[in-house]
C-alpha cells in the first residue's frame, strides 16, 4: 500500500500508518503475563521475611508521633478502611520481636510504612520508601493463600490488593482479594447469624473487612472481564459500615457510595458485557442499558451530594492530596461506566455515527471531569500516578475509545481537541510506572492518528490524500474503530460456527482485550510511536 508519494506528502502520515500496522501486529501476539510478580520483589533469604532489612526505627517512631498531631492523610484513612486499631503495636512486634510474628503482621507494617513515608518523608529519603516496597512486594509474592482465617490475615490480603491496585497489577489484586473473600465467607462475615456472639465492635470490624472485600471484588469485573466471586444472594448483613473515631461520618458517606458503585459496576458486566449477556437479542441488551443508565443517573446525583459533603469536610481538615484520588476520582469512574452503558444502545437509523448522542455526550462529560481532577494533582507525582492507575486503567476509561471512534466516523474537530487535551494531560508520566508510560504513549499515538485521519479526510479530493484516507480506513476497520463496509453473516461467526451479530461482535471485541486498546497495556509497546515528535 505504501508509496513514495505518501512519504513525500507528509512523513507524519506514513508514521501514523506504521503505528496502526504495529498495533495490528501486536494483537496477533500473546500479551506479557506478570503472574504474581512485582517489580521489586526479591528471593526470600534464609530465615524468611524476618531477615529482610527494615527502615530505621528512629525514623518510624518520629513519623508515628507526628501523625498524632498532623492533619489526617491517606495513612489515617487506610487504618479506618482496614480496621487497623493499633499500628504502633504491630510495629513493635516486628522491630522488637519477643516471639515470632506472622507474615500478615509483616505485610501490614510494611504497607503502612510505605504509605506513611509517601506522605510524610521529605524528598531525598526515598531509600526508606524503597526498603518498605521491597519488603512488602517480597512478602506479597510469597504469601500463602491458604493461611488460617484470621482478622490479621484478611487485613494483610486486602492491603496487598489495595497496593497491587495502586501499582497497577490488577490480576494480582484480584488473586489477593479473592483469597480474602473466601476467608470472609468461610468465617461467615456475610451472614447475620454468625455475628450473634460478637461484641458490637467485633461485628463492625468483620463487616468493614467483608464490605471492603466486596467493593474490590465487584469493581474489578469490568477491568478483568470476570464475574464477581461474592454473590449478593448469599449476603444478609446490613449494607452499612460503622466506623469509630473522628472521621467516621466522612468515611461512612464515602464507603456507602463506593459500595453501591462497585455493586453497580458488577451488574453492568453481568447484564451487558458478559458472554451470557452478549448472547441475548440486541433489543433486550439496549433495554437493559436504558434501565441501567437511568439508575446510573440517580446514583450520580446521590454520589455528588455525598462527595461534596466529604470534600468540604476534608478540605477543612487540610487532608493530604492522596485522599483526593479516592474522593474526586469517583465522578470520573461513574461517568466512564455510564459511557460504557450507553455504548450498548445503538444510534438511531440514519445517524452519522454508530455511537448514540447520550454516549458521546457522557464521554465528553467524563473527559472534562478527568481534566479537572488531574489538574488538581499536578504538584504531586505519586497522587497523579495513582489516580491514573485507579481511574483510567483499573476502571477502563471508555470515553477515550468512544471519542476516538466518533472522531473517525464524523471528523468532529471539537472532539478531536478534547481527545488531544486528554492525551496531553497524562504525558510526563513516563518515569512514574511502566503502565503509565505505556498509557501515555498509546494515547499520544491514537490522538495523533485521529488528527492525521481528520486532515487526510478533509483533503480527500486530492488524489494522494484519497489513497492515504483509504489506507487509514483499512487499518481502522480491522482494528474495530470503523464499521466494516461489507459485513455479512459469514464475516462474523462464533465458536459454534453460528453467525454473530455486528452489535454483539463490537461489544465482545471491547471486552476481549484483543480489540480493546486498554488490552495493549499488557503488551510490549516499545516500538510503537518511536519517532521524533513534531507539532500537530
Amino acid at each position: 500500500m505504501q508509496s513514495n508519494s505518501l512519504r513525500d506528502i507528509d512523513p507524519r502520515m506514513s508514521e501514523a500508518l506504521a503505528n496502526l500496522r504495529q498495533i495490528m501486529e501486536l494483537q496477533r501476539q500473546s500479551p506479557i503475563t506478570y503472574g504474581p510478580r512485582f517489580p521489586l520483589q526479591q528471593s526470600l533469604p534464609p530465615g524468611g521475611l524476618r531477615q529482610l532489612e527494615m527502615p530505621p526505627i528512629d525514623v518510624v517512631v518520629s513519623l508515628l508521633r507526628s501523625i498524632k498531631s498532623s492533619t489526617p492523610g491517606l495513612f489515617t484513612f487506610l487504618c479506618y478502611f482496614f480496621a487497623i486499631k493499633d499500628f504502633s503495636n504491630l510495629c513493635r512486634q516486628v522491630y522488637f520481636p519477643t516471639e515470632d510474628f506472622s507474615d500478615a503482621v509483616f505485610i501490614i507494617v510494611n504497607i503502612g510504612l510505605y504509605y506513611l513515608f509517601l506522605e510524610l518523608l521529605p524528598k531525598g529519603h526515598n531509600s526508606y520508601l524503597h526498603t518498605a516496597r521491597i519488603n512488602l512486594e517480597t512478602a506479597l509474592a510469597n504469601i500463602n493463600l491458604f493461611m488460617p482465617t484470621t482478622i490479621e490475615n484478611i487485613q494483610a490480603l486486602l492491603l496487598g490488593a489495595f497496593y497491587a491496585s495502586d501499582v497497577c497489577r490488577p490480576s494480582v489484586a484480584w488473586q489477593l482479594n479473592t483469597a480474602a473473600a473466601l476467608m470472609c465467607q468461610m468465617a461467615g462475615f456475610h451472614r447475620r447469624n454468625s455475628h450473634v456472639m460478637d461484641s458490637p465492635e467485633e461485628a463492625d470490624t468483620r463487616a468493614i473487612l467483608f464490605w471492603h472485600t466486596y467493593i474490590t471484588d465487584k469493581a474489578m469485573s469490568i477491568r478483568l472481564g470476570r464475574a464477581s466471586v461474592i454473590q449478593d444472594l448469599e449476603i444478609d448483613i446490613p449494607r452499612s459500615l460503622n466506623f469509630h473515631g473522628n472521621l467516621s461520618l466522612e468515611i461512612r458517606a464515602l464507603t456507602a457510595t463506593w459500595l453501591r458503585g462497585a455493586s453497580f459496576q458488577s451488574r453492568v458486566y453481568e447484564q451487558l458485557l458478559s458472554p451470557a449477556a452478549l448472547a441475548r437479542p440486541a433489543t433486550e441488551i439496549a433495554e437493559r442499558a436504558r434501565l441501567l443508565a437511568h439508575e446510573c443517573h440517580q446514583m450520580e446525583v446521590e454520589a455528588k451530594e455525598s462527595r461534596e459533603l466529604a470534600i468540604a469536610s476534608l478540605e477543612k481538615m487540610k487532608t493530604s492530596p492522596l485522599v483526593d484520588i479516592y474522593v474526586k476520582g469517583d465522578e470520573v469512574q461513574l461517568l466512564s461506566t455510564m459511557t460504557l452503558i450507553y455504548q450498548s444502545i445503538p444510534a438511531p437509523e440514519g445517524s452519522r455515527s454508530r455511537i448514540c448522542d447520550e454516549c458521546i455526550n457522557t464521554a465528553r462529560r467524563a473527559t472534562h471531569a478527568h481534566l479537572e481532577c488531574i489538574a488538581s494533582l499536578q504538584n504531586d507525582a505519586f497522587a497523579r500516578t495513582s489516580y491514573i492507575h485507579r481511574n483510567l486503567v483499573l476502571t477502563p476509561f471508555a470515553p477515550f475509545f468512544i471519542l476516538f471512534c466518533y472522531i473517525i466516523e464524523t471528523l468532529a474537530t471539537e472532539d478531536l481537541e478534547l481527545l488531544q487535551e486528554f492525551s496531553a494531560s497524562i504525558q510526563g508520566c513516563d518515569n512514574a510506572s511502566e503502565v503509565t508510560a505505556k498509557l501515555a504513549k498509546l494515547c499520544r499515538v491514537i490522538s495523533d492518528v485521529a488528527a492525521l485521519y481528520v486532515e487526510a479526510k478533509s483533503h480527500q479530493q486530492e488524489e494522494a490524500m484519497e489513497d492515504i484516507g483509504g489506507e487509514f480506513d483499512t487499518y481502522l476497520s480491522q482494528l474495530g474503530f470503523l464499521p466494516v463496509a461489507d459485513q455479512t453473516a459469514d464475516a462474523n461467526v462464533g465458536a459454534d460456527n453460528m453467525p454473530v451479530r455486528a452489535e454483539e461482535a463490537q461489544v465482545a471485541d471491547w471486552m476481549s482485550g484483543s480489540r480493546n486498546w486498554f488490552g495493549l497495556l499488557d503488551y510490549d509497546v516499545s516500538q510503537i510511536g518511536e519517532y521524533d515528535q513534531k507539532p500537530m
